[in-house]
C-alpha cells in the first residue's frame, strides 16, 4: 500500500491544490517547514493540500495534511508560528504581509510523496496553475490519487 493510499480521504471538507515556490515546497516535503503562510485563504475547511511546485518545476510533488489554521496580525502570526518550522526569514515574512491586517498560517501535518513528481497535465484536463490555490473536485482528487498509485507501482 502506498503512502498516498493511506491519505486518500481528506480530513476536512476539501482538498486544495496550492501553487508554492519550489524552495518552500521542498522545505514542506522535507519537514523543515511546518507552516505555509498566505495573505488569503479558503472560505471552507481544507483537510488536505496537493503541493504544486511552481516554475521551473511545474509538478505536483506531494500531499500534506492540514492540522489547523491560525489567523492573526502578521507580527502575532510570526510569534504564534514560532514553534512550527516557519521556513522563511522574518524580514521576508513581514515584506510578504506588508499592508495586510491579518494573515493565515496553515499548520501542516503529515506529508506524502509520490515516487516521482506528477505532471498535472496528465491528471487534469486543461490544467492551468492556480495563482494561489484552487479546490479540487472529488473526481480530480480521485484522478490524482490514481496517478500516484500507478507511479507507486500499485
Amino acid at each position: 500500500m502506498s503512502n498516498f493510499q493511506k491519505c486518500s480521504k481528506p480530513q476536512g471538507d476539501k482538498v486544495a491544490l496550492l501553487s508554492i515556490k519550489p524552495r518552500f515546497a521542498d522545505q514542506i516535503m522535507s519537514g523543515s517547514k511546518r507552516v505555509e503562510f498566505r495573505r488569503s485563504w479558503a472560505a471552507v475547511p481544507v483537510g488536505m493540500i496537493a503541493i504544486y511546485a511552481s516554475s521551473p518545476i511545474q509538478r505536483i510533488i506531494g500531499l500534506v495534511e492540514v492540522k489547523e489554521i491560525i489567523i492573526a496580525a502578521p507580527t502575532r502570526l510570526w510569534t504564534s508560528c514560532s514553534m512550527h518550522g516557519r521556513g522563511i526569514p522574518r524580514k521576508e515574512f513581514l515584506s510578504y504581509f506588508n499592508g495586510k491586517r491579518n494573515g493565515y498560517g496553515i499548520v501542516l501535518g503529515r506529508t506524502y510523496a509520490p515516487n516521482k513528481p506528477i505532471d498535472p497535465k496528465v491528471v487534469f484536463d486543461n490544467f492551468h496553475a492556480p495563482q494561489s490555490f484552487r479546490y479540487l473536485s472529488a473526481s480530480e482528487f480521485s484522478a490524482l490519487d490514481s496517478e500516484i498509485q500507478l507511479q507507486s507501482g500499485q
